[in-house]
């Protein structure tokens, strides 16, 4: 056994090495090399599909996954021929946030798997399940997206993670076991709401209302609380304000701010990452003059900086 062992893992070593790699020579200067000996020397090892392109967009409820079809011209630096079997999606719970050292990798779990047909490999479910009739573009990014996955009976307000890998067919004459790309790259945290809307019939309001402190998706402390106004249009000002007519905060709503800016995005969307629906606006119950509000019924306007409408509602806060 010793010796079978020694001899696959001698001709592994024989199969990896490659004495020339011709392009990286071709961007170094006359007379360098990565070795000292003339030679640009380098391994090559089986390696996965390249990691798809992945768009994700929030919606009320629910998030769209859109991808690219860059993995299936993916070519096994071993056999040298192209052997992409297929997709696998990913997606965490609501509330892993909170979960004490939970980190991506723990929080992104499988929710469905797209296959190639026609051999006996996995599932051949084929695509035709998320295969779109055309490509699809979005506004500063000349990518084509061939496929989509809706995952709906989402939390409005909740953080999610989602991605999507690609994985091959293996390689049984090289004893290679099927090989997929890192869910972890360029995983995208999404927070479902409602999308922005100037409809004079569509009513605004907050939620959770009422409020109750330390809910479960508050933080640990003051500055981490957080409601959201909901079906708000692309741009507004929110104002609220006590029963009694006192103006306590001003908000400047538009489709890319969402009040981004707030301590639980820093704290739970590393690098402000996160990708919101643009109808929602967050608020931590911190008035403009930087004190948290009390126990009590309040209420607010929202005017249309496109429109000049204005609406209004009210919220209860009590903790």
């Amino acid at each position: 056994m010793q010796k079978k062992t020694l001899a696959a893992n001698a001709d592994w070593a024989k199969r990896a090495y490659s004495g020339e790699d011709k392009s990286i020579k071709n961007i170094l200067e006359p007379g360098e090399d990565l070795n000292g000996n003339g030679k640009l020397d380098r391994y090559i090892l089986p390696a996965p599909p390249v990691s798809p392109k992945v768009v994700a967009v929030p919606q009320n409820g629910k998030v769209s996954l859109y991808w690219d079809k860059s993995a299936e011209q993916s070519i096994d630096p071993i056999s040298g021929v192209k052997d992409f079997e297929g997709y696998r999606l990913y997606r965490s719970n609501a509330g892993f946030d909170f979960q004490n050292n939970a980190n991506d990798a723990q929080a992104l779990v499988q929710m469905a798997e797209f296959d190639s047909t026609g051999n006996s490999l996995f599932f051949n479910t084929g695509f035709n399940y998320v295969k779109l009739p055309q490509a699809v573009k979005f506004e500063g990014d000349n990518t084509e997206y061939w496929y989509r996955f809706e995952v709906d009976n989402l939390l409005n307000g909740w953080q999610y993670l989602f991605n999507v890998s690609a994985f091959d067919k293996g390689d049984p004459v090289n004893r290679i076991e099927s090989l997929e790309s890192s869910f972890l790259f360029n995983v995208k945290r999404i927070i479902p709401g409602t999308t922005p809307t100037s409809q004079e019939d569509v009513e605004i309001g907050v939620y959770p209302n009422p409020y109750y402190g330390n809910a479960y998706w508050d933080g640990s402390f003051e500055r981490l609380r957080k409601i959201y106004f909901y079906n708000l249009p692309a741009r507004a000002e929110i104002v609220i304000y006590t029963l009694a007519g006192d103006v306590i905060k001003k908000l400047d709503h538009d489709g890319n701010s969402n009040g981004s800016e707030l301590r639980w995005f820093e704290n739970f969307s590393p690098g402000g990452t996160q990708v919101m629906s643009g109808g929602e606006h967050a608020w931590d119950l911190i008035s403009d003059g930087d004190q948290a509000i009390a126990t009590g019924l309040y209420l607010f306007s929202v005017k249309d900086l496109n429109t000049g409408k204005i609406k209004t509602g009210k919220f209860l806060v009590i903790k």
